[in-house]
């Protein structure tokens, strides 16, 4: 019994502080969930589809979304009488304590808006940001657009800005 309650702890503490990472890769038509090196799920546009890769210790399944979304059944609609309760929205100070906890490992940003005269207005801020994040940041006359980014959390940071900012935000800004 100790023995299972062990293995339960270590993988439960395992999810809650091993990092996951949000990736966006527009030369490769990508977006990925990574969790550690456990689970991750792509998000990829392949032969005009759009596909779900899974990938779960090792099983893998892949689904076509657009294929999944026509061959679904329209569902009835339900009465708006039966769900009286009123939505939790968090409030702006836990959305930004939970936007703060996301460390970013990488960004390259090159885009063309399409319009020369405001790239030209837009170059000097480019210039600007690129100088003072010290990520490549640009702007460009060659109609290419690239986005690749990589952000990482875990789940125990998560969980600590929304408790954090949650208590914050109830005691008016009194706790430190």
């Amino acid at each position: 019994m100790f023995s299972f309650l062990l293995v339960i702890s270590v993988v439960f503490s395992y999810l809650l502080f091993a990092p996951f990472y949000l990736e966006i890769n527009s030369t490769d038509g990508l977006f990925a969930v990574r969790f550690h090196k456990a689970a991750s799920v792509k998000l990829a546009f392949i032969d005009h589809s759009l596909k779900i890769d899974l990938k779960i210790l090792g099983w893998k399944k892949q689904i076509d979304l657009l294929d999944e979304i026509f061959k679904r059944k329209p569902k009835e609609k339900a009465d708006k009488k039966s769900s009286k309760g009123k939505a939790w929205r968090p409030s702006l100070t836990t959305i930004k304590a939970v936007i703060k906890s996301f460390k970013l490992n990488k960004c390259y940003l090159n885009i063309d808006t399409g319009n020369m005269q405001l790239n030209g207005i837009l170059y000097p801020c480019f210039y600007w940001l690129n100088k003072y994040t010290g990520k490549p940041i640009g702007i460009n006359f060659e109609d290419k657009n690239e986005v690749v980014v990589e952000i990482q959390n875990n789940c125990a940071g998560i969980i600590r800005a929304f408790i954090y900012s949650s208590l914050k935000t109830k005691h008016h800004g009194k706790l430190r």
